[in-house]
């Protein structure tokens, strides 16, 4: 109990991972308290402990447990019925002296949305803390905040105190619906086909989550609150984060509904702007003064023979999916004092999570006039399963933070991109080019995915691997099918064992049939000393012991007098002719096999 403890200690307040230590101490646990339990039965019951009886009793035992183990691993769990005090007690306790949240400042930070994005780079640990929960029809991409400047060494808001409020039966015109929104008669229509998601905060946060296509955001005022104060949404003008107010105070709101429209990107549309005459806020293709040349010449190099700049973004994000970065969140860098963070990736580390894929391709895109932004927020989460016909559920943690990028099209506004090894885009794009040379350039992962079942999609997060093969993909892809289809599993286990253990207790029926099979086929000098030891055991399992001391011929004669033959005692004088003098003898064992097989056979009855 105090080793269960003690792990559970370690596994909540540091980065040690107790979830297959607590399997092992709960089976060696079993083990030692069946086996005190066999000892004590051997001494109150006097009993003759022997290595055979030993056996008997701890297979039963290890299978039992095994099988408890195994059904208690893939059954499905119930989710917790308390909130955990973890990062309560930490804030409470005040684990880092500077102030800063989500270990910022820290050697290793915590995986999770931060606010503060100046300096990137370092290792991350996991954090599986629940943020958010969705029902919605498909999955999306949930944004947070947009950064447009960068340093060299992260992000910041280049007007991070400039706000704009809307009431809540407004629509929020932020950027990202600029040019997407049909006008006139068809903006009458698309409202008809406004689709809904349902966010229920597992966190509490003033800051609301949205997603592409979002038009406005409905929820019922928290109990508490006057109602007959007037909500309203604060948007920042540069980050466009979103949140909750009453009379210019945070309003801490757990369940809300984003009402957005699909949005399709058009490819033609896209492939036809190359960057004459386009009209866009020049803050977006900021660079540091002193950004290094390489990283705009592989920007360039890449996008040499592309004309547009549709062609030219999905090069570069094309390229740094194709590989040669490695996905990783444990051996990652941190930029020097006089090095550039997309650099050090670029060119020297290359390796990195979802900052570094992303940064990168925002400043390659910049360096060659491509106006785009850094979006950080959260990728789509695990899918949990069905709510009614269309609605899927699904579960959003810590793990699900993510970044990821937005480029501006004039007349079609700003378009998401994944440049991270293992994500995928969930967006949209219609393939409405008109030639087949342009065709080509569709990617064809996004028509995949859009043809993929929704269920059968993984769930993207930050623990997904760019190698090929992963230990850890193959374990959560062999529990999510344990879990879908747990019942039939165990019943099946279960049949499987009853049936295996009936066959086992019957060998006495079936298995002579096999060692006659095994032993006719043969005719060497050794063939009739194993044939009779089989005899012999096939014997004992029968009901016929062979007691401590006595002789064969002893034994071979209770055997005759038991079947009424004499079969027993003539196998027995050959085999000790054969064996205990030494004797060469030619034993005939063409007619010696007969009589072995008509005795063994008797054993089956």
């Amino acid at each position: 109990m105090m080793t269960i403890v003690y792990i559970t200690v370690l596994d909540t307040f540091t980065p040690y991972n107790s979830k297959f230590a607590i399997v092992r101490t709960v089976f060696f646990g079993f083990v030692l308290l069946g086996m005190l339990f066999f000892q004590r039965f051997v001494e109150r019951e006097n009993v003759r402990s022997t290595q055979k009886l030993m056996t008997k009793w701890m297979v039963p035992l290890s299978v039992m447990i095994i099988g408890s183990i195994f059904i208690a691993l893939i059954a499905p769990k119930a989710s917790p019925i308390w909130p955990d005090p973890v990062p309560y007690l930490k804030s409470y306790a005040g684990a880092d002296k500077n102030g800063n949240k989500e270990g910022i400042g820290s050697s290793v930070k915590k995986v999770g949305y931060r606010v503060d994005d100046s300096k990137l780079g370092g290792p991350f640990e996991g954090d599986d803390t629940v943020v958010f929960r969705v029902v919605a029809e498909s999955r999306q991409y949930w944004r947070m905040e947009t950064k447009d400047l960068y340093t060299g060494k992260g992000w910041k808001a280049s007007k991070p105190d400039a706000t704009s409020t809307y009431r809540m039966q407004d629509d929020i015109p932020i950027s990202l619906n600029k040019g997407l929104v049909p006008s006139s008669k068809d903006e009458k229509e698309n409202r008809k086909k406004s689709k809904s998601a349902s966010i229920t905060l597992e966190q509490r946060s003033p800051n609301l989550v949205h997603t592409y296509g979002f038009t406005n955001i409905l929820y019922n005022k928290p109990s508490g609150i006057d109602p007959e104060k007037e909500d309203a949404f604060s948007v920042n003008d540069a980050t466009e984060k979103i949140t909750a107010i009453q009379n210019n105070d945070p309003l801490y709101i757990r369940d809300y509904m984003v009402i957005y429209q699909l949005q399709r990107y058009s490819i033609k549309k896209m492939s036809q702007i190359t960057g004459k005459n386009a009209q866009f806020d020049p803050r977006y293709i900021q660079l540091p003064e002193k950004f290094p040349k390489r990283v705009k010449d592989l920007a360039e190099e890449l996008t040499k023979d592309k004309t547009n700049w549709y062609d030219k973004t999905k090069a570069i994000e094309g390229y740094l999916q194709s590989g040669k970065y490695k996905y990783d969140k444990k051996n990652v860098g941190i930029p020097k004092e006089n090095q550039d963070y997309v650099d050090q990736f670029l060119f020297e580390t290359l390796r990195g999570y979802c900052d570094n894929f992303s940064t990168s391709m925002v400043t390659m895109l910049r360096s060659i006039g491509i106006p785009s932004r850094w979006v950080k927020g959260y990728s789509s989460g695990e899918y949990q399963g069905s709510e009614g016909v269309s609605q899927n559920i699904y579960k959003v943690t810590n793990n699900n933070a993510h970044s990821w990028v937005e480029v501006f099209f004039p007349n079609v506004g700003w378009v998401p991109f994944e440049p991270t090894m293992g994500f995928v885009n969930n967006s949209v794009f219609n393939n409405d080019l008109t030639t087949k040379a342009q065709a080509a350039s569709t990617t064809p992962k996004e028509e995949e995915v859009k043809k993929k079942p929704q269920k059968e999609q993984e769930a993207d997060n930050e623990t997904t691997s760019s190698d090929g093969f992963s230990f850890t993909n193959l374990w959560e892809k062999t529990t999510k099918v344990f879990q879908d289809h747990w019942m039939f599993i165990v019943i099946s286990i279960i049949i499987v064992m009853l049936i295996s253990g009936f066959i086992y207790l019957k060998r006495s029926k079936w298995l002579p049939y096999i060692l006659i099979w095994k032993y006719r086929a043969r005719n060497d000098k050794e063939t009739f000393s194993k044939a009779y030891l089989s005899l012999l055991k096939q014997l004992e399992r029968f009901g016929l012991r062979k007691e401590t001391g006595q002789t064969l011929r002893e034994y071979a004669r209770n055997v005759d007098n038991y079947f009424g033959t004499e079969t027993m005692y003539q196998l027995t004088e050959q085999y000790e002719r054969n064996i205990y003098r030494g004797e060469n003898i030619k034993i005939d064992w063409e007619q010696t096999r007969e009589l072995w097989e008509n005795l063994i056979k008797k054993t089956t009855g």
